[in-house]
């Protein structure tokens, strides 16, 4: 073979190569893609998907309706990725890890429903109204907390429900406790290294202030006789007791409330594993 053939062979190759390794970084990358990771785990945990319209937004649904007349419970992911540095928002919140996913993927009977929150996973063009202030200083707006209520009321007549226990992740436990204070069905309430005053949070941490955001804090009282428990990670630089705490004191009574450490989580890792012992345990008896 010639030294031209045998170049000629040798590109040819060397293309082959790259066009395969370019294959896989490119499987790579949509198989690790927050909308194909939230797919996988809702198919594992046979769930089925919806994306429901409730005030301004669309939000990304995954359900299972089997318990009629049952209680539901509502899931509420965290913030996502809300930001690519301290000073620079990012272009889409769709959480990487969806911890509030992965925990409502754990129920495997009853009534369960797990909303994204606004702008996660559902294409920007069916929300017009999604844009960054919505997943950084308005991430707790009120127009989110009634878009997430009205989606929780789509789901409850759905499943035949009459009471709603509602379980949110990170800034998921803010919107819920912001939404409980405004309903009369709730019966419970859980939060997973809930952001449960974002004030305190924020001054911890020395960052701006969510100014265009309601504060779980202020509805403290209105809340307190609701049972509830919040999970704190023992290892969380995040979100520490300390939130939970400052929510606590501002309810005016704690019987109701219980603050839970589970040791060796941090913010978002540890709570899958957790879960099950976490799930089984029962909330405050407020009696």
């Amino acid at each position: 073979m010639s030294d031209e053939s045998m170049h000629g062979l040798k590109c040819c190759f060397k293309l082959l190569a790259n066009l395969a390794l370019l294959a896989l970084v490119t499987q790579s990358c949509v198989s690790h893609s927050p909308e194909a990771t939230a797919i996988a785990i809702s198919d594992r945990a046979q769930l089925r998907e919806a994306e429901l319209r409730g005030g301004d937004f669309i939000l990304r649904v995954y359900y299972r309706f089997d318990s009629p007349g049952t209680p539901l419970r509502i899931y509420l992911e965290g913030d996502g990725r809300a930001w690519l540095t301290k000073t620079r928002a990012s272009r889409n919140p769709s959480p990487k890890n969806p911890v509030g996913l992965y925990l409502a993927a754990q129920e495997h009977t009853g009534n369960v429903m797990y909303i994204a929150r606004p702008c996660q996973y559902v294409s920007f063009e069916k929300n017009p109204k999604c844009e960054y202030p919505y997943w950084t200083g308005k991430r707790f707006a009120p127009e989110v907390i009634d878009s997430v209520s009205a989606v929780i009321d789509v789901g409850k007549k759905k499943a035949g429900a009459d009471k709603l226990e509602i379980i949110g992740f990170s800034g998921g436990g803010a919107v819920a406790l912001l939404v409980s204070a405004s309903r009369s069905d709730v019966s419970g309430i859980r939060t997973v290294a809930g952001n449960l005053d974002h004030r305190v949070w924020t001054q911890h941490h020395k960052v701006d202030l969510l100014g265009g955001s309601l504060n779980a804090a202020d509805v403290a009282e209105k809340v307190a006789n609701i049972p509830q428990v919040h999970y704190v990670g023992s290892q969380d630089e995040n979100i520490g007791r300390y939130v939970a705490e400052s929510f606590r004191s501002k309810a005016g009574r704690d019987n109701c409330i219980k603050i839970q450490t589970v040791p060796g989580a941090t913010h978002s890792k540890g709570w899958e594993q957790a879960w099950p012992d976490l799930i089984s345990v029962a909330i405050p008896d407020c009696r």
